[in-house]
């Protein structure tokens, strides 16, 4: 039964497709981050219904009305450059069959990337996207925070099955890139029942990321919870909130979760973290071994590569997002993926920078301003995760880089302008909206 419904809903959401492109979208970034199939059980499981998704958007959008000229800068040259570079390194993987099923997700995923800078035009546009990313991964964390509750913590918080997504600790750092957004949504909206319901589902989000026991999600937690004490500017406003969530939630865990959470203090002695080590070591060495070159995508988990440098020891995935890049494309693949990530670290203050004194685009600086939080926790809790190539980080590129040619050159007159056009409900969805 649920197969047919979800079915049902995909192939109502591509019949809209065919006359509004962005409902396409929106339905692609729904299925890539939440990934409603593995909840189906049956025939929709293994169906591939994201790259129908993708086929139909994109000839939606090709025989649309839209504008087809997508945002051609720093970002679009960066992934571009990086797909190429991984593309021409997959050739000289160490296991092409195995390393070409990964590039087949990545391509798709940089690809949705691409569209949502090109399509993502006005502030409607803009809220719709990162509304349906943060309802795709609360739709876990709020279950997650309740399951926390009702077990007492004794139990693991999981994600979906065969999903980036599915093991305790991507889905602690998956939910944690979106818990900034989920505030800023809910200090934009006008309507006090979403406030308080955003509010709720924040503090379970919270209780799921302790739920999850991970360790990497508590310092991603801690992080993000400094992060953004630092930048407010009610210093006040974080620490209570932190006195009436996350202090009684850490006393609510039981003692188990506690001494979990002890053991980072003494990395040098758990074999968890020493294990991760020794996989940056293996990345480190293939790509100095075979430079330029890495060995292909998800390549330092196969026994050849892993157990060459380390006979006697148990295949370990890269965890860590740098370190996954550096091990499967070399040192010129890392060097793009830097890039990319300062780049949009960069389009988030030039966002910023050029809406700070706009009433119209106060939401454009508020936005950018929790981009960077997201950004900020990606690259501290990623450190220790492979999560390199995870789909809300390219729509977070996308979407920063419509937001920035929105507000390239903005003046109060041109902010005046846009911001009338912007509220316009009969154009901001469909395939006539130019703005």
């Amino acid at each position: 039964m649920r197969d047919v419904f979800l079915a049902a809903v995909i192939l109502a959401g591509l019949i809209a497709t065919l006359r509004y492109p962005f409902a396409g979208i929106i339905l692609w970034t729904w299925f890539t981050c939440m990934n409603p199939h593995q909840d189906a059980w049956g025939f929709m499981t293994s169906a591939p219904i994201n790259l129908i998704i993708a086929i139909v958007t994109v000839a939606a959008w090709v025989f649309s009305r839209e504008r087809k000229q997508p945002v051609f800068d720093a970002t679009f040259i960066l992934l571009v450059g990086f797909l190429v570079w991984v593309t021409f390194n997959g050739f000289f993987a160490v296991d092409p069959d195995w390393s070409w099923g990964h590039w087949d997700q990545l391509w798709r995923t940089i690809i949705l990337g691409v569209f949502i800078s090109a399509i993502a035009k006005n502030k409607v546009r803009v809220h719709a996207l990162v509304w349906t990313v943060v309802i795709s991964l609360f739709y876990y964390s709020v279950k997650g925070g309740i399951f926390t509750i009702l077990t007492g913590g004794h139990n693991q918080v999981l994600g979906p099955p065969n999903s980036q997504i599915g093991d305790n600790n991507t889905l602690a750092l998956a939910v944690l890139m979106v818990l900034p957004l989920a505030n800023y949504l809910r200090l934009n909206s006008a309507h006090r029942l979403v406030r308080n319901g955003a509010a709720i589902a924040i503090a379970l989000t919270v209780l799921s990321v302790l739920g999850s026991y991970s360790r990497g999600g508590f310092v991603g937690l801690a992080a993000l919870g400094f992060a953004a004490w630092f930048r407010a500017r009610k210093k006040l406003v974080y620490p209570l909130a932190a006195a009436i969530i996350i202090i009684p939630a850490i006393a609510f865990m039981p003692v188990e979760y506690i001494g979990r959470i002890n053991t980072i203090a003494d990395a040098s002695n758990d074999d968890s973290f020493q294990g991760r080590v020794t996989a940056w070591h293996v990345a480190w060495d293939y790509a100095v071994d075979h430079f330029p070159l890495g060995d292909g995508l998800d390549g330092a988990q196969l026994p050849v590569v892993f157990n060459h440098y380390y006979p006697h020891y148990g295949t370990h995935a890269a965890h860590s997002i740098f370190f996954e890049v550096l091990g499967d494309n070399g040192f010129p693949g890392l060097a793009i993926y830097l890039a990319i990530l300062a780049t949009a670290f960069f389009n988030c203050a030039q966002i910023r920078k050029a809406s700070k004194d706009s009433a119209q685009f106060q939401w454009a600086f508020d936005l950018a301003g929790m981009m960077q939080l997201s950004l900020f926790v990606f690259c501290v809790a990623g450190a220790a995760l492979s999560m390199a190539y995870y789909d809300v980080l390219f729509v977070w590129l996308g979407l920063l880089s419509a937001v920035r040619q929105m507000t390239r050159n903005l003046s109060p007159a041109k902010a005046f302008r846009a911001d009338i056009v912007q509220h316009e409900p009969t154009v901001a969805l469909g395939a006539e909206a130019t703005t």
